[in-house]
């Protein structure tokens, strides 16, 4: 489906029935009839559309004697993935294409900062402002990658409360999912600080002073996640290590704990089964017998249960 906006006489930005001059046009997962109908009215190709249904698609320029197109990739959350048995994480691809009245917005799904450029939480602009509508969503996709980062943390440092007690994989399992998602904003983030590079220098369209100015401030807060990211993955991956050696020792203590338990359990063993064995046996007439091997079964149980403490074999 496709949205068009456009400021009215009171410079409102409201939604219209069909394509005016100077139109902010949305696209959601359109169709292809869809694609057909907005490339042939903005006389632009239709790879220009198609291309954005591809969840693999990378941070680029392509330009067009109609129109320019940018790609960038906003993270979003996976549906599905509350458990962290996957990646909780992913990127998608948004598409910004400057028609040559007309800026076009278009992406495989509904996504938030989209959404949020265009009520105006961002800064206000008028609908024919292609380049600060632009600035805007870049600005919001890089806002939207710091607070993906803080969801990440957040759920890092659950499991590592998690994984101090640990003797399964599970825990395991979610810091690496979690360092895929790292990895996937890591290489949508150096992909797209080339992307904003360029168009700082010039070289993809004109840019006034202020605007590029803006544009500079949003590429350091770009490289700066890029850097957290980059910090937080290395950090991830010797939590990994080091956790991996945490449930291998927590494990190794729960065996020597059960193994220390069957010896002490095993010498009682042997003497009841020795005295109960249909055989003749040395005062087994005698009452006072049962009280003494079954004292001398306690007695050898608590002293190598005593033994046993003492060596910290029975301590987790």
């Amino acid at each position: 489906m496709f949205t068009i906006y456009k400021n009215d006489m009171n410079g409102q930005l409201v939604q219209i029935n069909s394509i005016e001059h100077n139109s902010l046009i949305n696209m959601v997962n359109p169709t292809i009839e869809e694609i057909q109908l907005m490339a042939k009215t903005l006389e632009l190709p239709i790879d220009f559309f198609s291309n954005l249904l591809d969840e693999d698609e990378r941070p680029r320029i392509e330009r067009n004697p109609n129109g320019l197109l940018m790609i960038l990739n906003v993270p979003v959350k996976v549906e599905g993935a509350e458990d962290l048995k996957q990646a909780p994480y992913s990127t998608v691809p948004v598409g910004i294409i400057h028609a040559q009245d007309h800026l076009v917005i278009i992406s495989r799904q509904e996504l938030d900062v989209v959404r949020e450029v265009i009520e105006g939480q961002y800064g206000d602009f008028q609908s024919y402002m292609k380049t600060r509508i632009s600035l805007l969503l870049f600005k919001a996709v890089s806002e939207s990658y710091e607070d993906h980062l803080a969801l990440v943390n957040h759920q890092v440092a659950d499991l590592q409360k998690e994984l101090r007690l640990s003797y399964r994989n599970t825990e395991l399992f979610g810091l690496i999912n979690l360092n895929k998602s790292l990895v996937f904003f890591s290489t949508a983030l150096s992909a797209m600080a080339i992307l904003y590079k360029r168009i700082a220098e010039g070289d993809t369209f004109k840019i006034h002073d202020e605007e590029r100015k803006r544009l500079q401030s949003i590429l350091v807060d770009l490289e700066q996640s890029a850097e957290v990211i980059e910090m937080r993955r290395e950090s991830l991956s010797n939590l990994m290590d080091a956790y991996a050696t945490i449930i291998h020792n927590n494990l190794n203590s729960v065996l020597k704990m059960l193994t220390t338990l069957a010896i002490v359990m095993i010498i009682p063993t042997m003497i009841g089964s020795i005295f109960s064995m249909n055989v003749a046996l040395p005062g087994e007439d005698n009452p006072i017998t049962t009280v003494v091997v079954g004292l001398g079964m306690v007695v050898i149980s608590v002293v190598l249960l005593i033994v046993f403490y003492q060596k910290k074999y029975l301590r987790m």
